[in-house]
């Protein structure tokens, strides 16, 4: 009786420790202030909805998430999002086959995202600056490349963005569930994937134990220039119109939100998929319910800014506890030791 007892506290403890269970319990009652004021919010087709819209964001935050992990930032995710539309535009234009589309898309978002991570493993540039800096050229080749609005897309591409399997799941939201499954498998059950977790909670001690942290940081970058390109396909399939000026110009503020409000370091070392699954919920169902309450577009601005914020705040308070802990183990250590060198 005892130790099942033990094991509820020991669950109970861990569950209310854990960096998930702010944000969880934030989307629970963040979805509960909707329900109650906009009554459209609950019903199915906009449930159906919801799902639809978190797949493109979802699939680009665990893109962000895998860079983060690392100890990195990149910036450049919604202007490589711009170029793989046009890309796909062009691919389809000249009437290359569906199969070997998805294959030239997804082979160059992780092309550009291993150059990205070359440039900062090997000739040792920070993160930001190589990512601001490849967002504007990227940027520029999207813009230079698309003179026309592209408005014709293949039925497989389409079906991927707004096919509905049995009138209910959103073809895309399954993908973004297969996106995130396939990236926890990587992360939690392969060695690359711990690799990526060690270097950026300890880049000296993951070196110390023989991990190579430049090509474990190359791999994350081009593992999220090819979600990029996954997530551009169901954003050509899903508004079925591609105008590089017109995608993935503020994306990065949203995304960072997401991966931050899910419990993510900002530092690296420490995040799940769970946490950024969780991030994704409660920014769509902000971005939904807003509109549904006839809110202005600003405020759906200025609390994405506040959420960024908050989240920052959460994660310095919970470091300072977390060294306060430390520090005192370490002194009844000190202490027991002393104690029983006296005896």
């Amino acid at each position: 009786m005892m130790e099942s007892k033990g094991r509820r506290n020991s669950w109970h403890a861990r569950l209310l420790s854990s960096r998930e269970f702010a944000p969880l319990l934030s989307l629970v009652l963040i979805f509960a202030l909707f329900a109650l004021i906009a009554p459209r919010f609950t019903m199915f087709w906009n449930i159906k909805i919801l799902c639809k819209q978190a797949a493109i964001n979802g699939i680009l935050a665990i893109s962000l998430f895998l860079v983060v992990l690392t100890g990195g930032i990149d910036v450049s995710i919604g202007a490589n999002l711009a170029l793989q539309c046009v890309i796909v535009g062009h691919l389809v234009d000249w009437n290359v086959p569906v199969p070997l589309i998805v294959v030239i898309v997804i082979a160059t978002g992780a092309m550009i995202g291993f150059l990205m991570g070359l440039l900062v493993t090997k000739i040792n540039l920070p993160d930001l600056i190589v990512t601001l800096a490849a967002q504007n050229l990227i940027r520029g080749v999207a813009l230079m490349f698309c003179q026309k609005s592209y408005n014709f897309f293949p039925d497989f591409i389409v079906t991927l963005g707004s096919g509905v399997i049995a009138d209910t799941v959103p073809v895309a939201f399954v993908v973004f569930m297969a996106m995130a499954v396939l990236m926890w498998i990587f992360l939690t059950k392969t060695r690359p994937g711990r690799n990526v977790y060690a270097i950026g909670g300890s880049r000296d001690a993951a070196r110390l134990c023989g991990i190579g942290d430049g090509k474990v940081k190359r791999t994350a970058y081009t593992l999220s220039g090819a979600l990029v390109s996954v997530a551009a396909l169901l954003y050509c399939g899903m508004y079925k119109s591609v105008l590089a000026s017109k995608i993935g110009s503020d994306t990065i503020n949203t995304l960072l939100a997401i991966v931050l409000l899910g419990g993510t370091s900002i530092a690296g070392g420490y995040g799940s998929i769970g946490g950024v699954l969780i991030g994704t919920a409660i920014m769509t169902v902000i971005n939904n319910g807003m509109i549904l309450a006839k809110a202005a577009d600003y405020w759906i601005t200025a609390i994405t800014g506040l959420l960024i914020l908050g989240s920052l705040v959460i994660q310095y308070m919970q470091g300072r506890v977390n060294v306060r802990k430390a520090c005192s183990t370490k002194r009844i250590g000190i202490a027991g030791g002393g104690a029983n060198a006296e005896k």
